[in-house]
């Protein structure tokens, strides 16, 4: 390998930091106090959070662990030991204009050219990347510096550069990088180490604190060292399914209760409580190599890749006729499990996909980068589904699509492995599927080729989905493609407006950057009046396109979606206005709020839950709750940290039950306590 510091001019960090180093002049100190203890509590913490983030180019961010419990004096402290008398000044101006502070800065004349100090190399830990693949994931975030890196010493190729940017999410680019990584051996990992110290060096020192998983699997604490290798959605993932584990091998599972909110420390315990220490090891091994196979290099020495072609029995007998099989939903509704038995068709009834084989497989969907796909010419045209064979074998896949018969041959199939990802031009295509041979499991989705825009009209399978919320009686409608996973839609909705799926025939034709109007009878409010079929190639968001507003006791109702055709010469359309065509029709019986006969229980129950959470938050410390509510912001479903800047405990408790009802704010409660190791207090108030 070449010279890599050469190429690295941002070097690692000592492994300790004296006060001596990084104390700063009494005047430049003076300053950083001046400026900070100017604002308030919140502000400063929202200060220190953009502190964490890429604020300016070729500038680290500081670790947030650094400043979670900061204030004034300690956050000067902390510029001055990361970015010194030169830099701390213009590191904090940019952190106070990202806040919108910057009406008052007075230390804009005081402002220093940054210059990076030279750092002393150190000697890299061989297994480095495994024992901290989980708060890498979690953490790097200047993704694009370290791929350059990589790439200039020929460690990763263009093709792996699109492994990565294919997932939309940080965390899901990060995770498959660090793999990629992990898979490419101990070259590119040291490349990758002299990379994150120049991108990322104080996120590396923060790392440095010592390893976390020991080299020999033979102690007894191999098994919470393996899952310290998981980051959060994984452990969950793995908790699932050993909770179910392997009937076949006459082994009880754990019971799911018990693995419900149970961190890594105590899932290990359990394990080894319920199966025996040795029995425990070989299954977590079992299910973490299927889960994570890159792991497998680190835990066995050996790689483990998926099944080869030479591995796939194809049935020459096997009966053609399509099973539909419910898989088995997690509990937050992101992950499937499909069980076939014995070798067939199998028809997933969340996902509308279909699997030939036998065997059981887990599958996921993931978020598409949008940005990726334009610069290939490329949209989505389906989830991209993430799959983990557990036992089994299958030979081929078929992937819904929404596509009428005239656009069919645009389609193509993106094929997402470690290393690359490779557009694939289906076998077949039927109405309602396209159809691969595959040789293991990845990643695939479908991709569309995008057409010029004055060929782009061809009407798509479409879905009228409709939501209830109770609380106000609106009814919220959702243009979405066919091929969506509604099973996401719902849990989407739910968090996000608190509404109800309700049960009717969606099924249309739409046709994209067309407008529709929707109307009701008898006559009710809708916003907006008519609205733009833009969410044809949404897999992601599922946002609404109207929003009724029911009459407080009116239960039956008709509903028209209606495509407006405008005529292409303004003096005709002025005199005619536009043609209106029916595309989808439904009578609906809905049952509003105000004529429910349960109304008052509800209110009963946040009042109670209300007092309840109330007495919970009380008995935390006031850091202790500003934790909570950074951590209330930080949830996939958040509540706005500009709600939670001046709320108090019992302002917090109420944001809490308007965004997630009464038994999800206990749920939410729950889980946010746990994390923060207040497990006692969930015991004792909160179980019982």
């Amino acid at each position: 390998m070449g010279n890599v510091s050469s190429a690295v001019p941002y070097r690692t960090l000592k492994r300790r930091v004296s006060e001596e180093t990084w104390r700063g002049e009494p005047e430049v100190e003076e300053q950083l106090l001046l400026e900070l203890q100017e604002l308030q509590e919140v502000e400063l913490w929202r200060l220190n959070w953009s502190l964490s983030q890429e604020l300016l180019q070729d500038v680290p961010p500081v670790p947030l662990s650094w400043l979670r419990t900061a204030d004034a004096c300690s956050t000067a402290k902390t510029l001055l030991r990361c970015y010194h008398d030169d830099g701390a000044l213009s590191v904090l101006e940019a952190a106070l204009r990202a806040i919108g502070r910057d009406d008052w800065l007075s230390m804009r004349h005081m402002v220093y050219p940054l210059r990076p100090r030279p750092r002393v190399p150190q000697t890299l830990d061989p297994d480095f990347v495994m024992t901290r693949r989980r708060r890498l994931i979690s953490r790097m975030q200047r993704l694009d510096a370290i791929l350059d890196v990589l790439q200039d010493h020929n460690i990763l190729n263009a093709a792996n550069r699109a492994a990565v940017h294919i997932y939309a999410v940080r965390k899901d680019k990060n995770r498959a990088l660090v793999d990629l990584v992990l898979r490419k051996g101990g070259e590119a990992q040291e490349v990758f180490y002299q990379a994150l110290s120049q991108s990322e060096p104080f996120l590396l020192l923060d790392l440095e604190d010592g390893p976390i998983m020991d080299k020999h699997p033979s102690e007894p604490c191999v098994l919470t060292e393996m899952l310290e290798c998981l980051v959060s959605d994984e452990l969950r993932t793995f908790q699932w399914l050993v909770s179910d584990h392997m009937t076949g091998e006459s082994l009880t599972p754990v019971g799911r209760e018990k693995l419900q909110h149970a961190d890594r420390l105590t899932t290990a315990r359990l394990l080894r409580e319920h199966f025996g220490p040795i029995q425990a090891e070989n299954v977590a091994m079992n299910i973490l190599l299927k889960m994570v196979p890159c792991l497998s290099v680190c835990l066995r020495g050996q790689g483990v890749t998926s099944q080869m072609s030479s591995d796939i029995r194809v049935e020459t007998n096997m009966d053609t006729s399509v099973i539909k099989n419910t898989p088995e939903v997690s509990e937050d509704s992101n992950m499937f499990r499909l069980r076939c038995r014995q070798p067939g068709v199998f028809l997933c009834s969340e996902t509308g996909l279909l699997l030939e084989g036998v065997g059981d497989v887990v599958y996921q969907t993931v978020p598409w980068d949008l940005d990726f796909l334009s610069t290939k010419g490329l949209r989505p045209a389906g989830p991209l589904f993430r799959f983990k064979l557990l036992t089994g074998s299958f030979h081929r896949v078929h992937l819904p699509h929404c596509l009428l018969d005239c656009a069919q041959h645009s389609l193509s199939v993106a094929h997402v492995t470690g290393d690359s990802v490779d557009f694939i031009t289906p076998g077949q295509v039927t109405d309602s599927h396209v159809i691969i041979d595959i040789s293991g499991f990845s990643c695939f989705g479908l991709v569309f080729r995008i057409s010029p825009p004055d060929s782009s009209r061809d009407a798509i399978g479409g879905l009228v989905l409709l939501f209830h919320r109770f609380s106000d009686s609106s009814l919220f409608v959702h243009l979405l493609p066919r091929n969506v996973c509604l099973t996401q839609v719902i849990k989407t909705c739910k968090q996000r407006i608190r509404a109800e799926y309700v049960e009717t025939i969606p099924d249309c034709e739409l046709i994209p950057n067309q407008t529709y109007k929707l109307s009701g009878l008898p006559s009710v409010f809708i916003q907006p009046e008519s609205s733009k079929f833009v969410n044809f190639s949404d897999y992601n968001n599922f946002l609404p396109s109207f929003q009724v507003q029911l009459e407080a006791l009116e239960a039956d109702m008709s509903l028209k979606l209606q495509l407006s055709h405008l005529t292409p010469l303004r003096l005709i359309g002025w005199l005619i206005g536009s043609i209106e065509s029916l595309v989808w029709h439904q009578v609906l019986t809905l049952r509003a709020a105000a004529s429910s006969p349960c109304t008052e229980v509800p209110v009963s129950e946040s009042v109670n839950v209300i007092l309840l959470l109330h007495g919970i938050l009380k008995n935390l410390e006031l850091e202790d709750f500003k934790t909570f509510q950074r951590l209330l912001n930080l949830r996939s479903d958040p509540i706005p940290i500009c709600q939670l800047e001046a709320a108090d405990r019992m302002r917090t408790v109420d944001l809490m039950v308007q965004q997630y009802h009464a038994e999800g704010a206990k749920q939410v409660t729950e889980e946010i306590l746990r994390k923060m190791n207040f497990n006692h207090l969930v015991d004792q108030q909160l179980i019982n």
